[in-house]
């Protein structure tokens, strides 16, 4: 691909995004991998940074949504609901079981949240990119936070408390 076409934040972005879809790094590195392949035929085709962006992001979610991961969350690894948030590697390992746990959400709710929270796109390109009218997006996101709210209380029930 052409430096030019996308900033190098930009795709670091997009990984994260395949991240948050896969619930597994490695997986996410070969998804870009393979897009990003695919990619330098395709940018030239596209006239600016929107439509490129919406490209990518649409083929990560195609190529991710394909891919299988099965590994199991780790138990025992977060923060109780009365635990204070000092210790930064705490921190650290309940964000990955965050991310480990949005992948298991459903479509569309994980696509549409993690493009929202990334801040990839504006709301209405999101409908766009997701073929749905802005009040779909935003009921869609909804029940996105509840689901994912749901699943970290749940997390947190089934983690041990730490003495």
């Amino acid at each position: 691909m052409q430096p030019n076409l996308l900033p190098t934040a930009a795709l670091a972005e997009f990984y994260r995004f395949a991240v948050l879809l896969t619930g597994n790094a490695r997986v996410a590195e070969r998804v870009m991998a393979e897009v990003l392949g695919e990619a330098q035929s395709q940018m030239e085709q596209l006239r600016n940074e929107t439509s490129r962006r919406a490209w990518l992001v649409a083929r990560i979610r195609e190529r991710c949504l394909e891919e299988k991961s099965d590994s199991p969350p780790a138990r025992g690894l977060v923060r109780g609901a009365g635990e204070a948030a000092e210790n930064p590697e705490a921190l650290q390992i309940e964000a990955f079981l965050v991310a480990h746990r949005f992948h298991l959400l459903p479509e569309p709710e994980r696509t549409a949240l993690a493009l929202f929270h990334l801040e990839l796109f504006s709301t209405e390109e999101i409908a766009q990119i997701l073929k749905m009218k802005t009040e779909q997006l935003a009921d869609t996101i909804g029940r996105g936070r509840i689901l994912m709210r749901a699943a970290i209380k749940s997390m947190r029930e089934d983690s041990p408390a730490t003495p």
